[in-house]
């Protein structure tokens, strides 16, 4: 995985403190997927991309007022076993979380990381608009 911690730090102290531990646990989910995911600053938040499939995002973190946005490029085509996603946007779809409080709720969304990816490598075409 291309990792840049200074980019993602730099990136999180802009952000509103009580945030931090929730943003960190959130990308070590999508870290925790197993992929070897590049990852950089797109459209003010952190990205992840495969580039031996494309350039395009899979799947990003989003923090909003009162939760953290985990989003995904080809979410109206992802399986959805526990009904998390939202929205209504042509492809996009993104699960809000508002904490991770036990081991469970980190393999959920890990999961949904992987299933994501899984569509994006079988199907990179899944992820254009």
């Amino acid at each position: 995985m291309t990792l840049n911690q200074s980019i993602f730090d730099d990136w999180l102290s802009d952000q509103p403190p009580e945030s931090h531990q929730l943003l960190r646990d959130i990308r070590a989910t999508i870290i925790a997927s197993g992929h070897n995911f590049t990852e950089g600053i797109k459209w003010g938040s952190p990205c992840y991309w495969l580039p031996e499939i494309s350039r395009r995002t899979i799947t990003w973190i989003q923090p909003h007022n009162d939760y953290i946005r985990l989003g995904f490029f080809n979410g109206t085509t992802m399986p959805d076993p526990q009904n998390l996603l939202e929205g209504t946007g042509k492809k996009l779809r993104h699960i809000k979380v508002h904490q991770l409080t036990n081991p469970t709720d980190s393999q959920t969304l890990t999961n949904y990381v992987q299933a994501s990816t899984n569509l994006a490598i079988a199907d990179p075409d899944s992820l254009s608009g």
